[in-house]
């Protein structure tokens, strides 16, 4: 299984640690730290919760310093979003769901379409099964969503069902990320000074 070689490979730097692997004959079991079942999902879902700037600044430094360190590994996570970081404490991470984790370059680093539709890179939506290769600028691309999400608090594709978000994923130029973030900054609201700050 990738997951488990990929989550040895990487250790415990702001990843869900492995500490062993049972099999039986038909199930295999990861045991991991305990960590709380609370994900940035959760948080940004919540209705009190918004991020201060330096919670989005601590959360997005780790998350991105994390994909420095998988990179330097030649690894690929594919299903970054906020669902697959899990929160420990006020601003710390750890980044969890590997299974569709592969090398760059690997033998399975061009299959089909990989992730959750509204944090795919839009490149990849476009092209034929066999052209689609996973690089480290597809996690970032997904980064840069939650990243989106934690700033305004609404998804970078805001649809109403999976067919919408897909294809307002699919259909994404990045002068439609500028016209959005120059409405927020006009915006009055919180959002528009949290931007201010971070920028």
């Amino acid at each position: 299984m990738n997951e488990i070689e990929i989550l040895r490979v990487l250790g415990k730097k702001r990843v869900l640690n492995l500490r062993e692997v049972h099999e039986t004959e038909d199930s295999v079991y990861l045991v991991t730290d305990f960590v709380h079942n609370l994900t940035l999902k959760n948080l940004l879902k919540a209705a009190s919760s918004t991020f201060s700037v330096a919670g989005t600044k601590a959360i997005m430094y780790q998350l991105l310093k994390t994909l420095a360190h998988m990179v330097s590994m030649n690894i690929v996570h594919r299903n970054l979003r906020p669902s697959s970081i899990l929160m420990e404490g006020k601003n710390n991470i750890k980044i969890v769901n590997f299974r569709l984790a592969t090398y760059i370059n690997g033998p399975k680093a061009n299959v089909g379409i990989c992730s959750t539709p509204g944090y795919i890179a839009p490149e990849i939506l476009h092209l034929r099964h066999e052209d689609r290769v996973y690089d480290d600028k597809f996690d970032v691309f997904s980064a840069g969503c939650i990243f989106f999400e934690m700033l305004f608090e609404y998804p970078l594709f805001d649809g109403s069902d999976t067919l919408e978000i897909s294809s307002l994923n699919k259909n994404f130029k990045y002068s439609d990320l500028v016209q959005l973030v120059t409405k927020e900054q006009n915006n009055p609201q919180p959002n528009a000074t949290k931007l201010g700050k971070i920028f």
